[in-house]
């Protein structure tokens, strides 16, 4: 029988010890789909896109808000004033990925500490494609290429503020739905339906949402991290490696498909695999330092204790005001032990 993801094969008298040690872990990297905790603090980030030659503001760029490692929490639409902002935001680090049909993806990230300013404000400038760079052709049948109809685009910004402001995405589907009817190739009216859907666990709905997004844009990588944590929730391992694999294909440099990839081959223990995956996705400068604790994890279930300790004493020195490090702290000393009473690697 296959061992627990929490346990693997070991002595007996080291188990509790490997509980202990791993319920800093994989409980937290392992969120359920739709629940990423409670906020313990009530910040907001104003957010504005701009074109960087102009500082123009750009309209209909999408703004997500990324969260490691949950993935996406959030993306919206600017307006005509190239502005979004997110609420509600707890204590912690952030990424915001701005992109925009035409333009090179820009990001910058953000901290929330306890004591810290409720309110922060980030200014994204975005550089024209040129036009024989190979991301010319980017999104080639994308609904940014096409006309979309006054109505459609009408019912889509309805959906997306009863969605995104008003937190009803219930009341959002009908008003995206329309939006699709009037035009059948708005992907981002589907990325939407597919997140309004996630969040009334109407998992069917929303696979063929994300996917039907995917289909009509595969470009725009937004709804395959989503997708692929819908497919994680159900164990659809193959499924999800599938999704994680044609992210790659559009964006190798990103590091949300490693990272996901690893928990995935976490899950299913396969330590050797979940590690290489890891430390590719710690090589990328966008990954927050939370990525050491994926890392302390596999390590920790591959009985590599001194190297488990190495990435959670990483993790305290890159993060030492985030809200892991009360539960570091408790799992470092047991680590260590391990550490110590382990023979010496060859």
């Amino acid at each position: 029988m296959r061992s627990s993801v929490l346990t693997t094969p070991v002595d007996l008298t080291h188990r509790h010890i490997r509980l202990s040690a791993l319920s800093l872990v994989l409980i937290s990297l392992l969120p359920s789909i739709l629940a990423y905790g409670q906020s313990d603090h009530a910040g907001q980030v104003v957010v504005r896109v701009r074109e960087q030659r102009t500082e123009n503001p750009l309209a209909q760029a999408s703004v997500q808000l990324v969260r490691f490692p949950d993935g996406i929490l959030s993306e919206q639409f600017t307006g005509s004033d190239g502005g979004v902002q997110f609420s509600g935001i707890s204590v912690g680090g952030y990424t915001i990925r701005a992109t925009l049909q035409g333009f090179q993806p820009g990001e910058a990230h953000v901290d929330f500490r306890r004591g810290d300013s409720m309110v922060q404000t980030v200014d994204i400038s975005l550089a024209h494609v040129e036009k024989d760079s190979p991301k010319a052709g980017y999104g080639s049948v994308s609904t940014r290429d096409l006309k979309i109809p006054d109505n459609a685009q009408k019912e889509f910004e309805r959906g997306k503020r009863l969605l995104n402001d008003k937190k009803s995405p219930r009341d959002s589907i009908p008003a995206l739905q329309r939006a699709i009817k009037l035009f059948p190739a708005y992907a981002d009216a589907y990325f939407l339906l597919g997140t309004a859907h996630m969040q009334i666990n109407e998992a069917p709905a929303a696979e063929a949402s994300l996917r039907k997004a995917i289909a009509i844009d595969a470009h725009r990588t937004a709804p395959y991290y989503p997708l692929a944590m819908l497919l994680f929730s159900q164990r659809r391992f193959d499924d999800e490696q599938e999704i994680l694999l044609a992210a790659k294909a559009q964006d190798t440099a990103d590091w949300r498909w490693p990272f996901e990839l690893a928990r995935c081959d976490a899950q299913q223990a396969h330590w050797e695999t979940a590690l290489q995956y890891a430390l590719e996705a710690s090589k990328s400068a966008s990954a927050p330092a939370r990525v050491h604790l994926m890392l302390a994890d596999i390590y920790a279930n591959s009985d590599r204790p001194r190297e488990a300790v190495a990435e959670l004493e990483l993790f305290a020195q890159l993060d030492p005001e985030s809200s892991y490090m009360d539960r570091v702290r408790e799992v470092l000393p047991v680590m260590r032990q391990r550490a110590a009473s382990a023979p010496a690697q060859p």
